[in-house]
């Protein structure tokens, strides 16, 4: 089978596929012959080198894709050969034409949802369900931020928010055709971080009162003038530092727990790579009836074909998609 594994980081021209050996069913697991692949900015970074200090070739990629289950271990429950299912997979393999997976590693789907809507679904919805329902504790009526509104996580976010009966919601992308996006999806406003302060946008919205939960995924001048944007019981969750390079410990700016005091706010922090929600007592079950009862769909970003994968890292990398970039293997 085709496979992609890192030799060398560095750029999209890295991501090469090769021919691997087929994988082991595991004794207590699944083969799964992939359809489509989900990628992530986190596995951007990875690409480079810089994910983890103890990054070291050759190193395996992909956190999630979708398909079909192939073979299936004698004391395997849950799944049956010809099933469709989402793969998640935080220690990676994902970027391959076949995929093992353990128990834990494999989730029944919302309904009706297509193999490329399976693949960009799991991690980008995951994360921003469990930063509204259970680190944000959002009610309906609230106001809510959402930075990066016009990607995977973003989208889902605007379109969780809603749902959820908070408003307003107030979105920031890069563009006016991204910003058109983000109000489509329900925004009551969207801010053209290249042009405006969101801060200003904020107070207008709020009528001076600061929003009551905000999304943050950019870090730097951001996450600093997110959190001067927060009204009182305000909550802002950080999801990660997209516009910071290197080490990201010398470049975040301290918060002093007299601030959160003084001001009765709350920062939290949520790294779905460490979380495990799939096995998280009804973190899966409750995202997916809710996206069910409310008719729900991730936004579809460019697609490409497996063979095309630096392409679509370049893509992503660009920051001039929209929606979760998804790759299809195998026609599909």
């Amino acid at each position: 089978m085709k496979k992609v594994v890192l030799q060398e980081f560095g750029g999209p021209e890295v991501l090469k596929l090769e021919d691997h050996p087929d994988p082991v069913c595991p004794e207590d697991g699944w083969v799964v012959e992939t359809r489509a692949i989900g990628l992530n900015f986190a596995e951007i970074v990875e690409r480079r080198g810089r994910y983890r200090k103890d990054q070291a070739t050759p190193y395996e990629m992909g956190k999630e894709a979708s398909g079909v289950v192939l073979e299936k271990g004698p004391s395997a429950q849950g799944f049956e050969v010809g099933d469709s299912v989402i793969v998640v997979k935080f220690n990676n393999g994902c970027y391959g034409e076949k995929v093992a997976a353990e128990p834990g590693q494999l989730l029944a789907p919302p309904d009706g949802f297509s193999f490329a809507e399976m693949a960009a679904f799991a991690n980008t919805w995951a994360t921003a369900w469990l930063a509204l329902d259970e680190m944000g504790r959002v009610r309906p009526g609230e106001s809510a931020l959402i930075h990066a509104a016009a990607g995977g996580v973003g989208t889902a976010a605007v379109a969780l928010a809603g749902s959820l009966g908070m408003g307003p919601i107030i979105g920031t992308a890069g563009g006016e055709k991204k910003c058109r996006l983000v109000e489509e999806l329900g925004a009551d406003r969207c801010v053209d971080y290249r042009k405006e302060d969101f801060r200003e946008a904020v107070a207008e919205v709020t009528e001076g009162k600061g929003v009551d939960w905000c999304l943050e995924s950019v870090g730097g001048e951001v996450y600093e003038r997110s959190l001067d944007a927060l009204g009182p019981t305000g909550r802002l969750v950080v999801i990660g530092f997209s516009s910071l390079e290197g080490n990201y410990a010398e470049q975040i700016p301290r918060l002093h727990p007299l601030t959160l005091f003084h001001r009765s706010i709350a920062v939290a922090g949520l790294n779905i790579d460490q979380l495990d929600y799939p096995t998280r007592p009804g973190c899966w079950d409750g995202l997916v009836e809710h996206v069910n009862r409310h008719g729900l769909r991730p936004v579809l970003g460019p697609s490409f074909s497996f063979s095309d994968i630096a392409a679509a890292h370049a893509s992503l990398e660009s920051r001039a998609s929209t929606g979760k970039v998804v790759l299809e293997v195998g026609g599909v």
